[in-house]
């Protein structure tokens, strides 16, 4: 199996990509945004970060299929999880017997 070379520059390049999501990251804390969109803003920035070191970092851009089958069933389970988690919370006032539970 012949690995593809990823050049230095492409390194830089996303390096240079995820120190400005960081200081935007830092930047959008300091907006005034009402909770949900701090909490958006910060998991939409995350993601794309995540996505740039998956793809770059752990040459998953050049990976067999098999490879990217494992990477689209971690995203499910994460987005299950997610979704059970937010089911949950939104739920907790629901039982008038249980305040704050």
């Amino acid at each position: 199996m012949s690995d593809k070379i990823v050049s230095t520059s492409t390194y830089i390049a996303v390096l240079a990509i995820l120190l400005v999501l960081t200081v935007l990251t830092v930047g959008v804390s300091f907006l005034p945004l009402p909770p949900i969109g701090h909490v958006i803003a910060g998991l939409t920035i995350a993601a794309l970060k995540a996505s740039l070191v998956v793809l770059v970092f752990m040459h998953a851009m050049h990976s067999p299929r098999l490879t990217w089958c494992v990477i689209v069933a971690c995203i499910v389970w994460l987005l299950i999880m997610f979704s059970l988690t937010y089911s949950d919370y939104l739920t907790r006032g629901s039982l008038p017997q249980m305040p704050g539970h």
